[in-house]
């Protein structure tokens, strides 16, 4: 698999592209593997902003960080999650889990002694606070657009306050076989043995066919942006969820962009109710939600339906 993951950025170009956060051995490209295989051409961004802001009729798909069991909600995906664009040209088309194993990573012969500097994402960071905690209580913690970065940072030469013979990556042990010169120091340091990441799958427009290997194990769920009044201070959640009448399996919410003060965003993901028969689609069932949110007083955009 780590030879495929290595190479499939060279697949066909008549292939359907799909976009994730890079380089080549982040999680990121370890989900989208699982769940597509070689039925895409694999193009990585630098950022997550990145992956989102490429998305085109050549540029198709996506796979984006939502939530971890650990360290919780993706922060730079919701900020996201709020432009306009999303729920007009973008949308949600499903979810994938995969279980996420850390491991710290140096330059061959760097022991963890000698380490000054941790590189990560910030979720990784937080998913192994006890390991740091414990073994490098004394090391400055430094976020990277994401966990390759960090593990390719290692191979650069020293520079002004960076000198990667004291620093370590926190990542996939994938990376060994990427970026040659690099070796596993410890593995396993994720906090808890049940460390999840789940991953949204977008696309450009609503109705392209998604080419999955592995289809989205739920289905029958969506994403509602839900904006209060204009001239409301308050979030009434009481309001919104009786005028939502669906089963909502979790609230988030962001500062808005707008610049009312204390003005938030607020996500909705609902879901439908097993065994329960309707003569409409599900589709049909999350507009008619959000129109009668809309007609109380609250501005609502489906961003995504599965």
């Amino acid at each position: 698999m780590l030879d495929t993951l290595a190479s499939c950025s060279d697949e066909v170009q008549d292939m359907p592209a799909l976009v994730f956060l890079g380089p080549p051995g982040t999680y990121s490209h370890q989900a989208a593997f699982d769940a597509f295989g070689d039925s895409v051409r694999y193009v990585a961004k630098q950022t997550i902003a990145g992956v989102f802001e490429s998305l085109s009729s050549e540029l198709p798909y996506g796979i984006i960080p939502q939530e971890n069991s650990t360290n919780g909600s993706v922060i730079e995906t919701y900020n996201l999650l709020r432009c306009e664009v999303v729920g007009q040209d973008s949308f949600v088309r499903g979810e994938t889990n995969i279980p996420i194993k850390h491991s710290l990573v140096v330059r061959q012969n760097v022991k963890i002694e000698d380490i000054e500097h941790v590189l990560s994402h910030e979720q990784a960071l937080g998913q192994c606070k006890a390991f740091l905690k414990v073994f490098l209580p004394g090391a400055s913690l430094v976020p990277t657009d994401s966990t390759a970065s960090a593990a390719r940072a290692l191979l650069n030469p020293p520079s002004d306050g960076f000198d990667p013979l004291k620093s370590a990556a926190i990542c996939s042990t994938v990376v060994t076989s990427l970026f040659p010169g690099l070796e596993v120091l410890r593995t396993g340091i994720q906090d808890g043995a049940s460390n999840t990441t789940r991953f949204y799958i977008v696309s450009y427009g609503a109705d392209v066919r998604v080419p999955w290997k592995t289809p989205s194990t739920y289905q029958k769920r969506a994403l509602i942006r839900v904006l209060p009044d204009r001239n409301s201070v308050a979030w009434d959640s009481s309001r919104a969820i009786k005028a939502l009448n669906m089963p909502i399996s979790r609230i988030d919410r962001r500062p808005s962009l707008r610049s009312t003060t204390f003005h938030d965003v607020y996500f909705l993901e609902v879901y439908a109710e097993e065994g329960k028969d309707s003569d409409i689609t599900w589709s049909d069932c999350v507009n008619q939600a959000v129109e009668r949110l809309r007609q109380a007083g609250l501005e609502s955009t489906v961003l995504g339906v599965w």
